[in-house]
């Protein structure tokens, strides 16, 4: 029984990793094709008198997550349920869109949260754990072309401005995502969700990756 938890606690760690690391977009709940596919093309619900143009200050970055793992050997099951949230702190920087290119200067800011993993065996609960997440990031500058996709949608091509606007949580692969204009603030929405399958010494775990970022900017 010792190995089956101490997997779990690896996988624990994987899962964390792979939040980071491999991701694909969606919106509203609705299935989208993979990155490398042009990522997410959102319903309209922004009025057409809002517009991306102009020049930003970088406000913060909140996130939520929700990430499970999942694995079998000889005849116990594991699963690990792993949940966080977080505001971002010490914020710095702007974004300039000028209708086919945003560049980030100077983005900045420290990540300061608890994560709760919840450990199962064969279905019941055997552990919980609250896990500190105590990151800053360095300032950082990229630049991104990006088309808009209906009223309050955008695409990048690349990634690389909201692997900058993101603190690196975002890899640099297409990405999509949603705006929404309140008074002089915009936010950008961006939901992603992955499945894949790691191995460890020749037990495969399922991990599925649920994340949602919401980049709040403000206008000059």
């Amino acid at each position: 029984m010792r190995k089956f938890y101490y997997l779990l606690l690896f996988v624990a760690f994987v899962t964390t990793v792979i939040s980071c690391k491999k991701e694909k977009s969606n919106e509203d709940g609705v299935t989208q094709p993979p990155p490398t596919a042009g990522g997410p093309i959102p319903t309209d619900t922004t009025p057409t008198g809002n517009t991306e143009v102009g020049v930003w200050k970088f406000v913060n970055l909140t996130g939520t997550m929700a990430n499970t793992a999942e694995f079998s050997q000889a005849g116990v099951g594991g699963k690990l349920e792993n949940t966080g949230s977080f505001t971002s702190q010490n914020n710095g920087g702007t974004v300039t869109f000028n209708n086919s290119t945003m560049t980030a200067n100077g983005i900045t800011m420290a990540v300061n949260a608890t994560t709760t993993t919840k450990t199962y065996l064969n279905g019941v609960l055997v552990d919980t754990r609250q896990t500190p997440l105590n990151e800053s990031f360095p300032a950082q500058d990229a630049t991104s072309a990006y088309t808009k996709v209906g009223a309050d949608s955008l695409h990048f091509a690349d990634g690389g401005f909201l692997n900058a606007l993101t603190g690196g949580l975002l890899p640099s692969t297409p990405t999509g995502c949603k705006l929404k204009f309140e008074g002089n603030l915009m936010k950008m929405t961006i939901i992603f969700d992955t499945v894949t399958t790691q191995d460890y010494q020749g037990v495969p775990a399922k991990i599925k990756v649920h994340t949602e970022l919401v980049a709040t900017l403000q206008k000059n």
